[in-house]
């Protein structure tokens, strides 16, 4: 008996053991690379996605997938997903027909994509990191392939933002992020998805948004000729191209926690019409 109760307690260690290991950032991105996916918005590519479950599930940000006309409330008319090593995109279906406040609130989205036996990641949990831990970011991006960065975390925590009135989990971590890595997947040391790449919550984005905003209405108002060119809107466009190819220091996401709510929500809507009687006329 007294062998038994050993080998158990040995067993239970062991798994536990394998179920905390530290990975490295090598090992994580090669465990996960395949699952990281790019998001096409009416043929132009828009943002990072990641594979959540194998059935087709995809995550990545709200604002990936909706118009800036429409303050991030309205889906954009054709969105494609372009899964690594696939030839050819898939037309995605958004999980939630209309875009809710949470969804916005916390600048989170769930599509769906007709294909099965996909490479899925992890979804893990918040607290799997803290102050200090490191962190692996995997992004995509059209020429660049799926870049590896990595980095720490420099603050988490509870944060007000200007998309809802919800307090948002939110992480900043020290990694170059530039626009079109929204929506990637950011992994604890564990290799689970704690969290998704989003500037519109904290970081350069609003900063870059706001500037934009204040020069579109001067060249609106008045104008500025300088050596025969109108600088106001010159000026806008300018910082168009800096939001495109800016590169920082530092980026920010969101807590995974609300895109599991979705899932989980979903599949229990699955089943119930998978289990609902069917009626014979």
């Amino acid at each position: 008996m007294k062998r038994v109760l050993v080998l158990a307690t040995v067993l239970v260690f062991g798994v536990s053991a394998y179920a905390q290991k530290e990975l490295t950032a090598k090992e994580i991105y090669r465990a996960n690379r395949d699952g990281i996916v790019q998001i096409y918005v009416n043929n132009q590519f828009s943002g990072t996605g990641f594979i959540a479950s194998a059935d087709g599930t995809i995550v990545t940000a709200n604002h990936v997938v909706t118009t800036k006309q429409s303050s991030f409330r309205q889906y954009a008319s054709d969105i494609k997903v372009l899964v690594n090593g696939r030839a050819t995109p898939y037309p995605a279906t958004p999980i939630a027909a209309q875009v809710p406040d949470e969804q916005v609130n916390y600048d989170t989205a769930v599509l769906k994509i007709a294909e099965s036996r996909l490479p899925s990641l992890a979804l893990g949990d918040w607290d799997e990191v803290d102050i200090g831990d490191e962190l692996t970011i995997i992004p995509s991006f059209p020429g660049m392939g799926i870049p590896l960065l990595a980095g720490l975390v420099a603050n988490k925590g509870p944060a007000q933002t200007d998309l809802g009135s919800r307090l948002v989990n939110t992480i900043i971590f020290q990694s170059p992020v530039r626009n079109g890595f929204s929506g990637a997947p950011i992994f604890s040391h564990h290799g689970h998805v704690i969290g998704i790449v989003t500037t519109k919550v904290f970081g350069i984005s609003p900063a870059i948004d706001a500037v934009r905003q204040q020069l579109a209405a001067s060249s609106q108002s008045s104008t500025v000729i300088i050596q025969g060119v109108n600088f106001a809107p010159t000026m806008t466009e300018l910082i168009n191209v800096l939001d495109q190819n800016l590169i920082s220091g530092v980026g920010s996401g969101v807590d995974i926690g609300y895109a599991k709510k979705i899932q989980t929500e979903a599949a229990k809507g699955m089943k119930k019409e998978e289990s609902a009687p069917t009626t014979h006329n």
